[in-house]
């Protein structure tokens, strides 16, 4: 299979992204799709050593290097995201009085958040997510498809 990067421009990549994402959130604000796809990567973030952080950014278009390491303190502490339902949080707390009313519409974005970032990027192929988050988001396309 070839890669969607061999087609299009990284940064004609992010266009799309953001794009996609827009449309099946119904989101009217380009705002709030940065907002959360920023907190989604810096919740990935706490998941990951320095030397990963740096194969990371050296993979994404400029506009994702800069929502990766935004707010990103060089001694921030690794705490290992392991399941789903860790990042959802993070997300939640981080955007709770502007972009979600529940957990459940935060789930539902942080998946299609996800979605896209391996649809683009190929999130999964970089082995930065932990193997029970990654059977976690098969098993949430699989019940999608069914």
């Amino acid at each position: 299979m070839t890669s969607t990067t061999n087609y299009l421009s990284m940064e004609e990549l992010a266009v799309r992204f953001f794009g996609e994402i827009k449309s099946e959130l119904g989101f009217t604000s380009t705002r709030k799709i940065v907002y959360l796809v920023r907190s989604v990567l810096a919740q990935l973030r706490k998941n990951l050593s320095h030397e990963q952080i740096n194969n990371i950014l050296q993979k994404m278009p400029s506009l994702f290097q800069l929502l990766f390491i935004s707010n990103w303190k060089y001694n921030e502490k690794n705490t290992g995201i392991n399941h789903l339902d860790e990042i959802v949080e993070g997300v939640y707390e981080q955007g709770r009085q502007s972009l979600f009313a529940s957990e459940i519409e935060t789930l539902n974005a942080v998946i299609i958040v996800l979605r896209k970032l391996d649809k683009f990027f190929r999130l999964m192929g970089l082995d930065i997510l932990h193997y029970s988050l990654k059977q976690e988001l098969k098993q949430v396309a699989i019940e999608d498809g069914a």
